[in-house]
């Protein structure tokens, strides 16, 4: 049996340095994963999975802080870069931890965020004005607008070859292992994951990938919904022949409920040619989950990574890949 590997690759937004990143991912994960079956945090804790962090964090802030230079304030400088201060997520992850699993309900989360207020005025807004702004091709400028480092990386060649050399070199290497990979993509770190896979399987230069595959693709916070963000894909302009990955086995795709990043949520209605044309064997939208992050200055986000990660739904489905179900 292959050994199973999964790589995990993070979204958008400030970050703290690589090493405490991977710590609060690998903190939410494992919890997460101890929700719905003991033995699979186990196996993911004592590394009998292998576990692959990917990070560009530093890529983002740059970007932020070149933005908004009143970022500095909030962050610590470390050879020049700058990142979020240790420990700052840590009392919140803790909230979020300690909820119970049979508390993830809708009812639950409509108790929960009724003071959240201007969240629900975002994702609605997003949902409306996304369609408006692509028709008049001004989806783009509201990005990089909105968005700074989403921004930079569809419109930039630079920053987005840069961000996606970041997967690259680990993934071409286990890919060429041949090991049961499961990649676990949440927000930005979708697209590049997105862009990555149809490089491998479709160019020239990595030839040697093509018969390789992805046994688990799973998105979290997912924007590829988006016309805007379809319209800077690395096979937007490609004829329809050399269009989307081929090299994805299963595509699970998990959203939650007024996550205004991926307020277009479903894929299946996008992508579906992929399964028609037999490059893929299944493509899922999962109902819209509810997450629970609130951070410490009060303001809620359903986009959060470590919330996704921690939910019993995404757990359940990671579940299912380590014990092969």
């Amino acid at each position: 049996m292959a050994t199973k590997h999964l790589v995990i690759i993070h979204g958008r937004a400030k970050k703290p340095e690589c090493n405490e990143m991977e710590r609060l991912v690998r903190t939410s994960l494992i919890a997460g994963l101890r929700r719905v079956n003991e033995n699979a945090a186990i196996a993911v804790e004592q590394n009998t999975i292998k576990m692959t962090f990917v990070y560009y964090g530093d890529i983002n802030n740059r970007i932020l802080i070149k933005d908004d230079s009143n970022l500095k304030k909030k962050m610590v400088e470390v050879n020049g870069n700058w990142y979020v201060r240790p420990g700052s997520y840590d009392a919140d992850l803790q909230h979020l931890l300690e909820r119970p699993t049979d508390r993830h309900t809708e009812k639950d989360y409509e108790e929960w965020i009724q003071d959240a207020g201007l969240i629900r005025i975002y994702d609605d807004l997003a949902r409306v004005m996304s369609p408006i702004f692509s028709i008049f091709g001004a989806e783009d400028r509201m990005i990089a607008k909105l968005l700074p480092d989403l921004g930079s990386y569809l419109l930039s060649r630079v920053v987005g070859s840069e961000i996606r050399e970041r997967l690259q070199l680990p993934l071409k290497k286990i890919l060429l292992e041949d090991e049961d990979i499961a990649l676990l993509s949440h927000s930005m770190g979708c697209m590049v994951s997105y862009d990555v896979l149809w490089k491998f399987s479709r160019m020239s230069e990595y030839k040697e990938l093509w018969d390789k595959k992805i046994k688990l693709w799973m998105t979290l916070g997912n924007p590829l919904g988006e016309p805007a963000v379809q319209r800077n894909l690395y096979d937007s302009n490609e004829p329809q022949d050399g269009r989307y990955p081929k090299n994805i086995i299963n595509w699970i795709n998990i959203n939650a409920k007024d996550d205004y990043v991926a307020h277009d949520g479903d894929v299946n209605d996008d992508f579906h040619l992929m399964l028609s044309r037999n490059l893929v064997q299944k493509i899922e939208d999962f109902p819209r989950i509810y997450t629970f992050w609130k951070d410490s200055d009060g303001t809620y986000n359903p986009h959060n990574f470590f919330a996704y990660l921690n939910h019993p739904t995404v757990a359940d489905q990671l579940n299912k890949w380590i014990q092969d179900v």
